[in-house]
């Protein structure tokens, strides 16, 4: 039963994707419902494919496998781009076809020229037809005219068709991956097994992990009169091969590929050092596996015994040369035969089916295994006997070509361990009752594919697959956008955002800027200024985050009353911190300016001290129609633990500063003092800070006294 499935939610992860399908299914009257699910990219991983009821408490799913499903389509399936590629590509064709035709014309017209046959001899020559080759000539002209002015008008009909070509082209590379280009395409399938009778229609949910899909966080801050809104946007590039239109994103800082298997605690044990043992998940079969197919074997008593077909006598039966594993079969050659160099399956076979045959084909070195049973019927009329059916494990051989080749059906020893393709558990399937490997693992038969009355060679698969997984793998190198940083590992916690629309984000790998969410943070204007190195004033904007996400590092873009402001950047803010700050660049209407005065003078008792009163006096003029909280940065000299005769006394300070303990931006700077004031609006407000520097009088600071 074949489903279509529809895009319900994407998870972008550091490096790809999980994304959620959702398919309806109508009831059927079938136990063991199989669904086969389509539409899902040809990247999707199949050790990913999870699957689940969503609607319906009585049915489960007991198996889910990954499948490849081809669809045949006509020209209207085909994307609206890919038609005007083609549509431009014949007219171009056709114009092109008229030039050339004109072209041969031209060249007839010049060819035709007068000629004059020889006269016979003894006879005068002949009176040149004047008229005629007049009127030759202004045939020729004429024609010739037309001809010219019809292929320049083609010339310039031909310019305009290729650029429309070109421009469809454009339009169709624009268009994504996910956008039908071919009548006949190959993509991914879920099958999936269902448990009870779905009496009425149920929904089912596949989930799966993409490759080549990425994301870095982006910021927009709306300043207004009244205060902002900050808002998280995502730039987000995927080349899946489908469009992600109107889904439900979620934006995750984890990566797919990192371990998440609970440690396992070791004893410690003191000795020589041993080599570590190599865990793997496959196990012999459990003793008893015969047994379960007594009932079986019983039953098949009970059946009629099938139509015999007895074989003429064999002479003198060649000795065939050693089996060997046969070459894969691909099945949709030329006349019905098979690649490899293989001889036409026996009349038995002719009608069956292309996977069964290269199921059987890919076990033949398993009937080498089964030694030759003895038949009542080749003792009695010295002939063999076969199947009329396709049991091929029924075979029964001539007792001398069995015993002639007894070397020849010799298996090779078999390995102790393992082999690759058996710890593929992946492409494993268990053996049917029939045959000596019966209720074992062994590795799937490779077979076509042939869905829609098509069949589909591996290795055309296989190159639409690695096609898609390069274009996919293009992403994870292509350049971020400017001053993005993408999304790491914050203090070992990782964060999940959720969208609050959906969105549309298409399948080109190019970068597509989407809404996430807005942030529930505290903004506080705050103005900041060191007029010791500069006297301009800086506006920020001090961030506190009110919600349980944490806000990532990376590019904010600042708008004013809908008008671009500049581009800044955002640190990371973590949940409930409060203080990071936002720089908005320089306030024009607040003005500051900053006058120092210094004295060199002699104190104590015998003049023995050098007293240096430094005065720093700080005007501030708000002249915006606000009050502002400005913040003024100055900084006091600082005594070296190694100075015993140096002092720094603090002798006036208005309005009193504070002592900065904490670095401002990641910094530590000894010594600093900070200034916390409220300016009114339109008004002055002045600062004044005296210190004083004693040291001895036979001592002077290194670079000069003074220090303001």
């Amino acid at each position: 039963m074949k489903v279509a499935s529809v895009l319900e939610s994407v998870t972008v992860y550091r490096q790809g994707a999980v994304c959620t399908r959702t398919a309806r299914v109508e009831p059927v009257a079938v136990e063991d419902l199989r669904v086969r699910i389509v539409g899902l990219p040809l990247v999707a991983k199949p050790g990913s494919l999870r699957a689940r009821v969503l609607d319906r408490a009585d049915l489960h799913v007991v198996d889910v496998r990954a499948g490849f499903d081809v669809e045949l389509g006509t020209d209207t399936d085909l994307a609206a781009e890919v038609r005007a590629v083609e549509a431009a590509q014949e007219h171009s064709g056709r114009v092109a076809l008229a030039i050339d035709r004109i072209d041969r014309e031209l060249a007839e017209m010049r060819g035709l020229l007068p000629s004059f046959r020889e006269p016979p001899r003894r006879e005068p020559p002949r009176e040149a037809p004047l008229v005629a080759m007049l009127a030759l000539g202004d045939l020729v002209e004429t024609r010739m005219a037309e001809l010219a002015t019809r292929r320049r008008a083609l010339a310039i009909e031909l310019e305009d068709a290729k650029e429309r070509e070109r421009t469809a082209a454009a339009r169709l590379r624009e268009a994504g991956t996910a956008a039908r280009t071919a009548r006949a395409t190959v993509a991914r399938a879920a099958i999936v097994t269902l448990t009870g009778t779905p009496d009425t229609a149920c929904t089912i949910a596949i989930e799966y992990e993409v490759p080549g899909a990425r994301w870095v966080p982006t910021y927009q801050l709306a300043l207004g009169d009244g205060g902002g809104a900050l808002a998280m946007r995502a730039s987000i590039a995927q080349r899946t091969g489908e469009d992600w239109t109107a889904v439900r994103l979620a934006l995750s800082t984890a990566s797919l590929r990192r371990r998440t298997a609970i440690p396992e605690l070791r004893s410690l044990r003191v000795g020589r050092a041993q080599a570590e043992p190599q865990r793997a998940g496959w196990r012999e079969p459990p003793p008893g596996l015969e047994g379960l197919f007594a009932d079986y074997e019983a039953a098949a008593v009970l059946r009629p015994p099938k139509a015999r077909t007895v074989m003429t006598r064999m002479a003198a039966p060649p000795v065939p040369p050693p089996l060997a594993a046969p070459a894969p079969m691909m099945f949709g050659a030329p006349g019905g035969a098979a690649s490899g160099g293989m001889p036409p399956p026996p009349p038995q076979m002719a009608s069956m089916s292309p996977a069964p045959m290269v199921a059987r084909a890919m076990a033949a070195p398993m009937l080498q295994q089964a030694p030759a049973r003895p038949s009542r019927a080749r003792a009695e009329s010295n002939s063999y006997q076969a199947n009329d059916g396709a049991e091929m494990d029924d075979l029964e051989l001539p007792e001398s070509l069995s015993e002639s080749t007894g070397a020849a059906l010799s298996l090779p020893p078999e390995p102790s361990g393992p082999s690759q393709a058996q710890l593929d558990y992946e492409m494993l399937e268990i053996n049917g009752p029939e045959g000596s490997q019966r209720g074992r693992l062994a590795p799937a038969a490779a077979h076509a594919l042939a869905f829609a009355s098509v069949t589909v060679q591996i290795e055309v698969v296989a190159s639409a697959v690695t096609r898609a997984e390069q274009l996919a793998a293009s992403v994870a190198h292509a350049p971020v956008p400017r001053d993005c940083i993408p999304p790491m590992e914050q203090d070992r916690f990782d964060y999940r955002f959720d969208a609050i629309a959906p969105a549309d984000v298409p399948a080109t790998g190019a970068w597509t800027n989407v809404k996430v969410m807005d942030c529930a943070v505290d903004l506080a204007p705050r103005y900041v200024c060191v007029p010791a190195v500069d006297p301009a004033v800086y506006r920020t904007l001090e961030v506190g985050n009110r919600s349980s996400h944490a806000l990532l590092p990376g590019p904010l873009d600042v708008s004013k009353h809908g008008q671009f402001l500049l581009t800044t950047m955002l640190g990371p803010v973590g949940p409930g911190v409060r203080g990071r700050r936002i720089g908005l660049g320089v306030e024009e209407s607040i003005k500051v300016v900053r006058n120092t005065r210094f004295a060199e003078t002699s104190a104590g008792l015998f003049r023995g001290t050098t007293a240096l009163p430094h005065e720093i006096d700080i005007d501030v003029d708000n002249r915006l129609g606000v009050p502002i909280e400005l913040e003024v940065r100055e900084r006091m000299p600082v005594v070296g633990n190694d100075e015993k005769d140096l002092e720094v006394e603090e002798n006036e300070i208005t309005p009193p500063w504070t002592a900065v303990d904490e670095p401002p931006g990641g910094m530590l700077v000894h010594g600093l003092r900070r200034w916390r004031v409220t300016v009114v609006a339109r008004a002055n407000t002045k600062l004044v800070a005296k210190f004083t520097i004693k040291m001895p009088a036979d001592r002077m600071l290194v670079g000069g006294n003074r220090r303001s």
